[in-house]
């Protein structure tokens, strides 16, 4: 019966009605099928409505000490937390579809994380040190709208949007959800001329494609998650940045930079695709009192 409830959890949509993405996905498999399965199994449970919290405890404890792992090494905790997320929503879920169940885990309580964020300077130097438009457009756009990665690389030349006088970039988020995300009329200049130039040499719909063209078709391809991430490492190099540059990074300076020039938080969380103010409220802890402060100070001297 467990087997069934969850394989049915795995193919049904989310409470919005929306799909989940595939990474989201592979994370409630791994957590229902890899995690909660085998213990139930050992701990003789056949239904959701036979756990308990006491049952949730010991699992959760046998993630974080390694007895309950399938490694048998003690998991992270940002992992368990992960995974206890995921059995939460499972088990709303059963709930939600009629059946008794009582139990709830407890997600570890995780360290607050303090960000060493890309200054505006360093993103600059890096977009210089970039010999191709491309390039420098990635660095850019990553560090004016906050996009993810993903997101950037779905881009077409049609999701450059001008209304008005107000630009936006179209943007196919997680779980296929679309959104618009504002952009500078220089950015979104420079990505349409871009556009028009990949439109020119290659069939592909894709905004940014690879330098070489592949040997089997002979069109330049959609450029990989990979590539950017190789590429993004080089170019923090090559602009003598002193601490770890990854794609992710741009968003969480974007982020910062937003909260710290005063952005409403509401309208930041739909601008980057949180879904609730929660991410904002325990991952940019590290937004000081000083920010606060002086944003105030700019939006009362405004009056």
């Amino acid at each position: 019966m467990l087997q069934q409830l969850i394989s049915d959890f795995l193919q049904a949509p989310t409470r919005t009605g929306e799909t989940r993405s595939r990474k989201t996905g592979l994370i409630y498999r791994d957590a229902l099928e890899g995690v909660l399965l085998p213990y139930c199994a050992r701990a003789g449970v056949a239904e959701p409505a036979q756990l308990t919290d006491r049952h949730m405890k010991e699992l959760t404890d046998g993630l974080l000490d390694g007895t309950g792992s399938r490694s048998g090494r003690p998991l992270a905790k940002p992992t368990v937390h992960s995974y206890v997320r995921a059995i939460n929503t499972f088990l709303a879920w059963v709930k939600d579809s009629g059946q008794a169940v009582g139990a709830k885990a407890q997600r570890p309580k995780l360290e607050r994380r303090i960000l060493a964020v890309l200054t505006r300077t360093e993103i600059a130097a890096m977009e210089d040190a970039a010999a191709l438009e491309r390039d420098k457009l990635i660095v850019r756009t990553m560090a004016d709208t906050g996009i993810r990665l993903g997101e950037l690389l779905k881009l077409t030349p049609d999701d450059i949007l001008t209304e008005g006088r107000r630009h936006f970039l179209r943007v196919q988020g997680k779980g296929s959800r679309d959104r618009k995300v504002p952009a500078s009329p220089t950015l979104a200049q420079r990505l349409k001329r871009y556009g028009q130039h990949t439109r020119r040499e290659s069939s592909s719909t894709r905004l940014f494609l690879t330098q070489k063209r592949s040997p089997r078709t002979g069109e330049y391809a959609p450029l990989a998650a990979s590539g950017v991430q190789q590429m993004i490492r080089l170019l923090a190099l090559d602009a003598k940045i002193d601490k770890r540059v990854y794609p992710h990074l741009f968003r969480h300076s974007f982020i910062t930079w937003q909260l710290e020039s005063g952005l409403n938080p509401i309208l930041l969380s739909r601008i980057v695709g949180h879904e609730s103010l929660t991410m904002i409220n325990q991952v940019y802890a590290h937004v000081t009192m000083d920010s606060a402060h002086d944003a105030l100070m700019k939006a009362l001297l405004a009056e």
